[in-house]
């Protein structure tokens, strides 16, 4: 549930006008912005809230708006489809009735514009999507190791960042030790060891995927060639055919059974040193020996020169051969992993380069699954290529295969933005992808410095057409010296240069010991430097600005591997439900400073054999998670970020805080979704937190008169990690004279407790009283619990109970003897010892003639049968109403013998003989006469530890 407040974080770009109407159950919530502003910043939660989240989401051929609203208390998304609010699964059943169709609308002008006979090249996507069910397989077997690896580096490098707590200057600043040489050769080990684990169960799921298409794409090549057609490429991260065939022919194919989607082939174009110093690589990774070391790049591009001197050393694996005709695709290669010593790669030092042919979608979505056929897998590839401005679908197919590689393989994609320059959607395909890098063109006008650096003129601007923030992040990429075909170094411009830069940090994080692609994304984003281009196309009026901002021009700030370097291992990785609404959260608690963020990084999941099929033809939402930001010692909500159609949140503090912040689920996943994995990056000093648990302890009188008035107290100890607010305990089962109820005791402290007492009054008649309190607490928007329960004897004080196994009876008495009373004198043979539970309001005893042990309310109705097998002559008994058993001997079989209370579970504890039994619960005793042997003997509870205690001075 969310919390109203006055979110006090900086405004983000396109948070959206609200719609005036919203409709949920029958029900219309008229909402305005006005209403949504303010509201008590007291952790409660409420109703009757829209909530800001901007743009518009991608079904089929269109974009639809998406309103998001608490309503009723229950969260809300809305979908605006021809003129009316449909939820998530009415739009899915809409969408199922009346499905778009497979031809895209890029593609049905094509054809109309193209001669029947003539050819066209296209890409088909298929119905049948085994990817992520086969990598979710597979990894779950891998994952785990994986792990134990990842946070094992992380331990060691750990002890190479200073501790404390450091703003953004004094971070710049820092000095850090380098690893000692046993450490780093610990660390290179364990990397080998994953990088092997993670090469493996990359090929793992690479082959069963391949095998799992086959036969789809047998069936639809079949199709093609009966139509006049060719195919020309195929890929299976996204089960898919590239062919040629001719324009007359491409709505036949279309109608395939085993075709989902068809769209045109787009074609692929290129998109067109101090960076080590400005970056901050020479004073936090590179120092520790952190430069690539075992892992992997790949590069999809236009060819490697892989005699380059700037390579050697460098193992190749390419399907296209080793050299580069145009290049660019060297250019790009070397700002990843050239080990010159002046023009030196991000990741200079990595081990093993896979190159692939880019092009049209069909050949770089072929090259891509191309590199998976190796014995090396990269953990970052290169794509500086742009298919297309993006300004006319927000989403194609081509873009879902990216989302699809990097959540089936966890292999990021660095993807420039293209070189477009100023205006709204200039970016290039696939940069819409949720899950890749897209990167901006930082000019750092060739100096070490950073304040002086503006965004190159050239460079692509955001967001996407859906209103969705990329660019993600801007690198360095004007005028860059790099490695070049003929064996010395040129400029290479653009975005093209940008993206190897961020895509080299994901190596170099990777070589930290980051868990996995989404936790060095995040990391990278959380880190970067905020700049603002104040919406103008000058750069004149450009500035770095302090905490969270993301902007058209600059994504969520400038790369700053220094500060990654900093806090690279300052990243949680974790899951979440959707439901129930109690556990779908998770909180993490820590200090931030004036201008200290938050980043939050899920994955975008494309391909499915369920419920949903893979977009743009079928429909499935991203899963939505929020970031909130609250003061722990009064859950002011400092900051919220609470897009629905981003998968990147940032939080930021306005001042030194102690805060929490909480990773939520809104609303309901897509139904082949039962966990969402993410990523939180902080800053330093985080741990995980589990939130305000409660124990409660009574105090209150054993016994009391009936009409009795008298005090109950309820102590509520905050026994968890975080300080709990708006806090009341409500006490029940009894009659309450004075004291409010609920009571409400304020914020109680991790640690600390507070009281609440009642004055309440016993019921008129001899009873059992059970008291029961509940403790609340509404704290973070969320709601913990706490429970407790006592019993208090009414009526019962001064009371004796006794058998008498002549008269088979059991009666009681005052304790001075008078008003002596039968309770049982039916169904009873020979009764021996009797226990008296009080607050139970139960008597227990064994009846010797009859072997079985009975009870009764203490008013001697209800008589039970507890246990009536197994027993000779039970004759001694005693009870331990705490730990819910009871204990008896059996002189006739010579043993001694515990139950539950309500005589299950049986168990022999001793083979020896016992007469009457006594028992200390606080010490773990229990204490009998043998009247043959003519002792007192103890032994533990269980009864191991015998002792004799009397031996001397006794008679049988």
């Amino acid at each position: 549930m969310r919390a109203p407040g006055q979110v006090t974080g900086r405004p983000r770009l396109g948070q959206c006008a609200l719609y005036g109407l919203c409709l949920a159950l029958g029900a219309i919530l008229a909402a305005s912005t006005e209403s949504l502003a303010g509201g008590p910043a007291d952790g409660q939660p409420e109703t009757d809230r829209v909530i800001p989240c901007g743009g518009m989401v991608q079904a089929g051929d269109e974009l639809l708006a998406v309103t998001k609203a608490i309503v009723d208390g229950r969260e809300t998304v809305l979908y605006e489809h021809r003129g009316r609010q449909l939820s998530a699964g009415q739009l899915r059943e809409e969408l199922a009735a009346s499905p778009a169709p497979p031809l895209g609308g890029a593609l049905r002008e094509l054809l109309a514009a193209t001669d029947p006979q003539d050819p066209v090249s296209v890409v088909v996507y298929l119905r049948d999507q085994p990817a992520q069910g086969i990598a979710r397989q597979v990894g779950a077997a891998y994952q785990p190791l994986c792990d134990q690896l990842s946070a094992e580096m992380r331990q060691i490098v750990r002890r190479s960042v200073p501790a404390g707590q450091f703003d953004q200057q004094q971070e710049r600043e820092l000095t850090v030790a380098p690893l000692d040489f046993e450490d780093e050769i610990s660390r290179r080990f364990l990397a080998e060891a994953r990088d092997r684990l993670m090469s493996e169960a990359r090929g793992e799921i690479a082959e069963r995927i391949r095998e799992g298409v086959a036969e789809s794409q047998e069936t639809v090549t079949l199709a093609v060639r009966s139509l006049g057609g060719e195919v020309t490429g195929r890929a299976y991260t996204l089960n898919l055919l590239a062919a040629t065939l001719p324009a007359g022919r491409v709505a036949l194919l279309a109608g395939h059974p085993g075709v989902r989607r068809v769209e045109p082939d787009m074609p692929g174009e290129p998109e067109l040193n101090l960076h080590k110093i400005s970056l901050g690589l020479t004073t936090g990774f590179w120092p520790n020996g952190i430069d690539g070391g075992v892992h992997d790049c790949g590069v999809l591009d236009t060819g490697v020169q892989q005699n380059h001197s700037a390579f050697a050393g460098k193992r190749f694996f390419s399907n296209m051969g080793t050299t580069d005709p145009d290049g660019h695709g060297t250019g790009v290669c070397g700002i990843m992993a050239s080990e010159n010593t002046t023009y030196t790669g991000m990741a200079f030092a990595l081990d093993a380069i896979l190159v692939a042919r880019a092009g049209a979608d069909s050949t770089s979505m072929s090259g891509a699954d191309s590199m998976l056929g190796y014995p090396e897998s990269a953990e970052t590839i290169n794509y500086s290529f742009g298919n297309g401005t993006a300004n006319m679908v927000d989403y194609r197919g081509f873009d879902a295969f990216f989302d699809a590689y990097i959540d089936v393989f966890d292999i990021m994609f660095s993807k420039s933005t293209g070189n477009s320059g100023w205006g709204t959607t200039t970016i290039t395909h696939p940069a819409p992808a949720y899950n890749l890098l897209a990167n901006a063109n930082m000019d750092d006008l060739n100096s070490v410095t950073r304040s002086d650096d503006v965004i190159a003129s050239t460079s692509s601007r955001g967001p996407t057409l859906a209103g969705r923030k990329k660019p993600d992040l801007s690198a360095p990429g004007n005028r860059t010296m790099s490695t070049y075909p003929t064996g010395g170094f040129l400029e290479i411009g653009g975005t093209s240069a940008a993206a190897p830069h961020t895509g080299g940090g994901i190596i170099l994080l990777w070589d930290l010991g980051a868990p996995n692609t989404t936790a060095a994304k995040a990391v990278l984003i959380n880190t970067a430097d905020a700049w603002d281009d104040n919406n103008t196309e000058t750069t004149l009026d450009d500035r770095e600005v302090s905490g969270s901002l993301w902007n058209k021009s600059y994504g969520w700030g400038y790369l700053d591997l220094g500060e990654t370097y900093l806090n690279g291992l300052d990243v949680f990785v974790d899951s979440i439900p959707d439901s129930p609404e109690e556990a779908d959260f998770r909180l993490y608690k820590g200090p931030m400073l004036a201008g200290d963020k938050a980043t939050l990084v899920w994955r975008r999941h494309v391909t499915y054999n369920g419920a949903a099929e893979p977009p743009p033809a079928g429909w499935n939402d991203l899963s939505d998670l929020d970031l909130t930001c609250w003061r722990e010692s009064d859950q002011t909500l400092l900051d919220a970020s609470e897009s629905h159609i981003d998968n990147v949140e940032q939080i930021d503090t306005a001042a030194a805080e102690n805060v929490v912040l909480k990773v939520e689920a809104f609303g309901s996943f897509d139904p082949d979704v039962p966990t969402e994995d993410f990523a939180l990056a902080t800053e330093e000093n985080f741990a995980a937190a589990a939130g305000p648990a409660f124990a409660l302890v009574f105090t209150r009188p054993d016994r009391v008169r009936p009409g009795q008035q008298f005090e109950v107290s309820v102590q509520v100890t905050n026994t968890g990690d975080l300080d709990a607010h708006n806090n009341a305990v409500t006490l029940a089962g009894v009659t309450i004279v004075a004291g409010a109820n609920p009571q409400p005791l304020g914020r109680i402290a991790d640690g600390a407790w507070a009281t609440a007492v009642w004055t309440v009054e016993a019921p008129p008649v001899e009873q059992p009283l059970n008291l029961s309190a509940q403790h609340v607490s509404l704290s973070y928007g969320e709601s913990f619990t706490g429970n407790g329960q006592s019993g208090i004897v009414v009526g019962l004080t001064g009371k004796m109970y006794w058998t008498d196994a002549g008269a088979a009876s059991i009666q009681r008495a005052n304790l001075d003897g008078t008003s002596a009373e039968n309770l049982v004198v039916f169904g009873l043979s020979a009764p021996a010892f009797i226990a008296v539970d009080a607050g139970g309001g139960k008597m227990y005893w064994a009846d010797r003639g009859s072997a079985r042990i009975q009870r009764a309310d203490l008013s001697g109705v209800n008589v039970q049968n507890l246990v009536t097998t197994g027993l000779v002559a039970p004759f001694g008994m005693a009870l331990d109403p705490a730990g819910g058993k009871m204990y008896w001997t059996d002189p006739g079989a010579g043993r001694i013998q515990r139950a539950n209370l309500d005589g299950t579970s049986v168990e022999e504890l001793l083979a020896a003989p016992a007469d009457g039994i006594a028992l200390d619960v606080a010490e773990g005793k229990m204490y009998w006469t043998d009247s043959a042997g003519a002792r007192i003997r103890r032994a533990d509870l269980n009864g191991s530890n015998v002792e004799d205690l009397v031996t001397g001075g006794l008679s049988s």
